[in-house]
């Protein structure tokens, strides 16, 4: 590290400053002389900074991670002001990997929760930090009904710190038949992604919610879908995105439908998100005084919902709208009129009469 000699004094008082809030840790890059605290970022957990230097790390700057008392004692050879014994030294910097190996075990534990994996791959993950490997891979798989899912989980080391990183997790849907296999991998950004929940859904033809980034870092939420028929440079299925201006809105949609679910806000709320995650969830609907068990999942390319007996066999829309008495005599009328339009879940006559409005993002 390099600092701007005119500006010593300032940086050691603003690294004494942040030393005694706790702060030991700081992010900069190397290439470059430190001349202001605006160069520089500081952390309390190593972890946090170096998961900051991988996000700012580019093809055309490079961001590593350094000791608080490295710093404070540089500064002070530059102001010719002689460090207390070991300053910049003391026994954190001993311990430094071992901590930071932790931290960044307990991290990627955490991300394999949150991804689905629960902690049955926690011990092979711990191996593999611990021999120190540039990258590995671990695998498990997962049984759906009379499918099964493989799933490969990618994991590189830093180039530029002891930290490693989830980037990629490959999957792989099985049915006993290899001509009906499909795969995708799904990419890590950040620690957020496609979940191995997820993931099944969508090699099975569903649709997931997401939250996303774009290329100038704006967040934004979309549907997603995957495309069969078209792939990428890569070899992936391309993703079909249906975002908030596509003008599809679940929660509008399932109250065209007697469902007694959403009488209930946790219920409600329960179902919305299982919908959203692209599970098929099964609701109740009344038809006259019985009610009657369906399973149902977001169709937001046609802006609707698919619906199944309790065999899983489709049911038309239409045929079930009409179960409930409880509309007022305006969305009965716009109810008519869209059914006339609706059609059986996603037959090729709907598609075709909508593909002019796809929005993709």
């Amino acid at each position: 590290m390099e600092f701007d000699h005119e500006n010593a004094a300032d940086l050691r008082d603003y690294f004494e400053s942040e030393y005694s809030q706790g702060k030991k840790w700081f992010a900069y890059a190397p290439d470059s002389v430190i001349k202001g605290k605006w160069d520089v970022n500081c952390f309390s957990s190593h972890l946090d900074a170096l998961q900051y230097a991988h996000d700012n790390t580019s093809a055309w700057e490079i961001i590593e991670t350094g000791y608080v008392t490295d710093a404070i004692y540089h500064l002070k050879n530059i102001l010719d002001v002689k460090p207390a014994k070991n300053e910049g030294k003391d026994i954190e910097h001993i311990k430094s990997i071992t901590s930071m190996n932790t931290q960044n075990l307990e991290f990627l534990q955490s991300s394999l929760k949150y991804f689905g994996f629960g902690d049955k791959l926690n011990e092979e993950l711990k191996k593999n930090i611990e021999q120190q490997k540039g990258e590995f891979q671990l695998n498990m798989q997962i049984p759906h009904f009379n499918n099964k899912m493989d799933y490969t989980l990618h994991f590189k080391k830093s180039d530029s710190t002891e930290m490693y990183f989830f980037n990629r997790m490959d999957a792989k849907l099985q049915n006993g038949k290899p001509e009906e296999e499909k795969s995708q991998s799904f990419y890590v950004n950040k620690g957020n992604g496609i979940t191995a929940k997820e993931a099944f859904n969508l090699l099975e033809g569903r649709s997931v919610f997401k939250d996303l980034v774009n290329k100038e870092g704006q967040k934004y939420s979309a549907w997603l879908k995957l495309d069969f028929e078209n792939a990428d440079d890569k070899g992936n299925h391309k993703l079909r995105q249906f975002n908030e201006h596509y003008g599809y809105d679940l929660e509008k949609t399932l109250r065209n439908f007697p469902i007694k679910e959403l009488s209930d806000p946790e219920q409600k709320k329960q179902l919305l998100q299982s919908l959203e995650k692209g599970n098929v969830q099964q609701v109740t609907m009344k038809q006259g005084e019985k009610d009657l068990k369906f399973f149902i999942e977001a169709v937001p390319q046609f802006k609707n919902i698919n619906v199944y007996d309790q065999k899983m066999h489709a049911v038309r829309r239409q045929n079930v709208q009409i179960f409930g008495k409880s509309e007022s005599t305006g969305e009965k009328a716009s109810q008519k009129q869209a059914q006339k339009k609706d059609a059986d879940p996603e037959q090729p006559k709907q598609k075709q009469s909508r593909k002019r409005k796809l929005s993709l993002s």
